[in-house]
């Protein structure tokens, strides 16, 4: 192992060794030696290239593990990023008497300040849960020596930035400020503006997704067919083995999954209205490699890391160019190759010529074949997978009225509801219950609750809609 030349204490080193690492990665290493020293940091790094444990070594290095008072707070815009964070934080302290805790919404706070009571020197967390368990006298941040930001520039685009100056502000014994995020505006920076003027900038990212490994591929659609036909060909020619699919709205995650799932792909969707533990659910599935798609909006993706995914694959071009670039890095990460395809309309091809200026990417144009083509392949597979299925079914009472059923006037309409009923068995075999669009009932509120309800809706959720 290369570790030797940082003078990693041996407990980090036999850390990083299980893990897999045998030497420190590029922002890794930029950071050690600043963070080691105490240096207020803002670093900026493409998402997936181990910018947690950028932080993580040099703080955990020199936590004071003799105590169990809250040292190190770690902000981070979604719950998904703090389960992610806190779990490499552990990983990385395995081998020290260090306790790590993520506290985030979406499920009950009893478990979390049960938790508190027992101590914990590092906080991860969310700034809405965070803010509820200071609001409590649950959390005590006095002694917090450093606070990190994590995806700071998110935070601010889903409207935390009261919440986070306020934590801030709360830890007033607060030496050190790391800010890390995939792209960092004068904004962002001013979040520490307030608390110090020394801040080092570790810029190790231009403003460029075009990065080597990520393969830039659009298909133009067309209006012969439905969309989700199209997803369904690219899917075929491209063969992921492990892909996102990126939609705009709650709905189209619901109507793509349910798709992909009738056509016997093993598909699950994330979305803001799923509750967190069937959230956690799927992205367990899919980072121990027992998903094959996961269809998710932009919000419910948020703080998703998943090292072996090969495809990203944009259903529906993003509005905002930016949006492009955090959804592209998912994939590509940490050295490997990885393939970003996009599904686009005549109207939208200007916004391929608008990211290929902004970003420097060169687009690969691949083509569909004729829609009679796609319709005949289809229909071709549909059969045989049916023919297969007959094989090793014992069907022969029925030959009679399949007979009849194929000369009746009718008899097509017959065959349709069949496979209709077929595509949703297989649905149902593909997916669970809690991972689909549940019916909304409105309650009757009287006109006291409905104040009191749209008061505690003031300060900024954990989930927005999409």
């Amino acid at each position: 192992m290369s570790f030797e030349k940082y003078h990693l204490h041996p407990n980090l080193c036999m850390s990083l060794s299980e893990l897999g690492y045998k030497s420190l990665l590029p922002v890794q290493e930029a950071c050690l030696e600043p963070i080691r020293a105490g240096r207020n940091v803002s670093v900026r790094s493409k998402t997936g290239t181990g910018k947690t444990l950028a932080f993580g070594i040099p703080l955990l290095e020199k936590l004071d593990k003799r105590s169990l008072a809250s040292q190190i707070l770690v902000l981070a815009p979604t719950r998904e990023l703090v389960v992610q964070v806190a779990k490499e934080l552990k990983s990385i302290g395995s081998h020290f008497p260090i306790e790590v805790l993520a506290v985030y919404g979406g499920v009950a706070i009893s478990g979390q300040i049960k938790a508190l009571r027992s101590g914990a020197q590092v906080i991860v967390g969310t700034p809405g849960r965070l803010m509820d368990l200071v609001g409590r006298n649950k959390l005590d941040l006095n002694q917090v020596q450093v606070v990190v930001l994590d995806e700071a520039d998110e935070m601010l685009s889903m409207g935390f930035y009261e919440d986070v100056t306020h934590l801030m502000k709360t830890c007033k014994h607060c030496t050190q400020y790391v800010i890390l995020s995939a792209s960092l505006s004068q904004d962002t920076e001013s979040l520490i503006e307030p608390y110090t003027s020394d801040v080092l900038r570790i810029d190790l990212s231009a403003d460029t997704v075009s990065v080597e490994g990520i393969e830039h591929i659009y298909y133009h659609i067309r209006d012969e067919l439905p969309k989700h036909h199209y997803l369904l060909h690219v899917l075929a020619a491209e063969q992921p083995e492990t892909a996102i699919v990126f939609v705009n709205t709650r709905k189209d995650a619901s109507l793509v999954a349910t798709f992909l799932a009738r056509e016997k792909y093993q598909v699950e969707m994330i979305s803001g209205e799923l509750p967190q533990k069937e959230r956690q659910r799927v992205m367990n599935l899919i980072k121990n490699n027992k998903l094959h798609i996961l269809v998710a909006t932009d919000l419910a993706a948020r703080g998703i890391d998943i090292t072996h995914l090969s495809h990203v694959i944009n259903f529906s071009l993003p509005e905002d160019p930016t949006v492009y670039q955090h959804r592209v890095g998912r994939t590509g990460r940490v050295g490997r190759s990885g393939t970003a395809i996009s599904l686009v309309s005549g109207a939208r091809l200007r916004n391929l010529d608008i990211l290929a200026r902004q970003f420097g990417i060169q687009f690969q144009e691949r083509t569909f074949p004729s829609t009679q083509t796609m319709i005949d392949k289809r229909c071709e597979f549909l059969i045989e997978e049916l023919i297969k299925e007959a094989e090793h079914s014992i069907c022969d009472g029925y030959l009679t009225q399949a007979s009849a059923v194929m000369t009746h006037p009718n008899g097509r309409q017959a065959v349709a509801y069949l496979l209709k009923k077929r595509a949703e068995s297989i649905h149902d075999s593909q997916r669970t219950q809690s991972n689909r669009s549940q019916p909304k009932f409105k309650s009757k509120l009287s006109h006291h609750r409905k104040k009191k309800h749209a008061a505690s809706f003031r300060r900024p959720r954990e989930e927005k809609k999409t």
